[in-house]
């Protein structure tokens, strides 16, 4: 497996690099030639080399999770499509399956959260999800009455349109254990054939990642359940998620294992910037709207563009 290099590095002025991510961060920078620069405590560390007047800052691909979860309903058309509309190109949404086993992009294996009411997905023919909102009316009130559920399907029409836009497809571990992980892969992977391509299939359940290379998905996520690299380095999938909260206090070795990590959780530039000074090459964040209008990712996408950087899939070969 060959580890893809997805970050991007970006020219900044010394003189707007403390006001890009903290007003005292100044204070702790040590700055001499062809060094890495930043705190000594925790991740309080910004990778940077100095050229002349400005640092050189390595930027993190942005992950959309759940789409524009922040300011959308998640895991909707809605939010996916205005996570696109605001710039990224990496997307991630769950699924799970209908009682007809047909799959649906929810994150719950109930419609409680999203839809306020107390059923399980597990409990509905795919016929009745013509009117299901998933509006998240508890954080958006009334707002969003066109926030439908979705089946997989449709989602899948709408990434036809999008062959720059790469899709993290979780299938949840309620489905995997309701229908088997044999069916459930199946019944997925059956939906994503036409956009393989553009798909990576993750899930929290390390078998998800043979039974989808069994299938030909060329390029596997997994999602870890607590810290453990042990098991990770046997799976030995192309990304790596894991939570913020489970990264041990004060590690950095993210740059000596060969997948391509993904954090996530994570809304505030300062932690981006200090996880891919570590070598983290994606961050996955709700908050995708806001943390691609920041400057430094703005800068990173025009230098991405200009450069004709495509997304970071792995193809038959193994070839990042």
């Amino acid at each position: 497996m060959k580890r893809t290099v997805a970050s991007a590095w970006v020219r900044w002025p010394i003189s707007l690099i403390v006001s890009a991510t903290n007003p005292c961060f100044h204070r702790n920078l040590c700055v001499s030639e062809s060094e890495s620069y930043g705190t000594s405590s925790g991740l309080n560390v910004l990778s940077m080399q100095v050229k002349k007047d400005c640092f050189i800052v390595r930027i993190p691909q942005l992950i959309a999770h759940r789409g524009y979860a922040k300011a959308f309903p998640e895991n909707t058309l809605l939010s996916l499509d205005a996570a696109v509309s605001a710039g990224a190109r990496f997307v991630e949404f769950d699924v799970q399956l209908t009682a007809d086993a047909i799959p649906v992009v929810l994150h719950d294996d109930t419609l409680l959260r999203t839809a306020g009411h107390e059923v399980s997905i597990f409990d509905i023919e795919s016929v009745n999800l013509k009117h299901i909102c998933v509006n998240e009316a508890a954080r958006f009130g009334p707002r969003f009455p066109e926030a439908q559920l979705s089946t997989l399907e449709n989602i899948v029409l709408w990434l036809k349109e999008l062959p720059e836009v790469t899709a993290f497809v979780e299938i949840k571990t309620q489905s995997l254990q309701r229908f088997g992980i044999q069916r459930a892969v199946a019944q997925v992977l059956r939906v994503l054939e036409s956009v393989k391509a553009q798909c990576v299939s993750i899930s929290f359940e390390p078998q998800v990642i043979a039974v989808a290379r069994e299938n030909n998905i060329s390029a596997t996520g997994w999602v870890l359940p607590a810290w453990d690299l042990v098991t990770a380095l046997k799976l030995n999938p192309e990304y790596v998620f894991c939570n913020r909260n489970l990264v041990p206090s004060g590690w950095k070795n993210f740059a000596e294992y060969p997948w391509n990590w993904v954090i996530y959780e994570v809304v505030e530039i300062k932690e981006a910037l200090e996880y891919a000074a570590l070598g983290v090459e994606f961050i996955e964040t709700m908050a995708i709207g806001e943390m691609l209008q920041h400057p430094l990712f703005r800068a990173a996408d025009h230098r991405q563009q200009q450069a004709s950087v495509i997304s970071p899939m792995i193809d038959d070969k193994g070839k990042g």
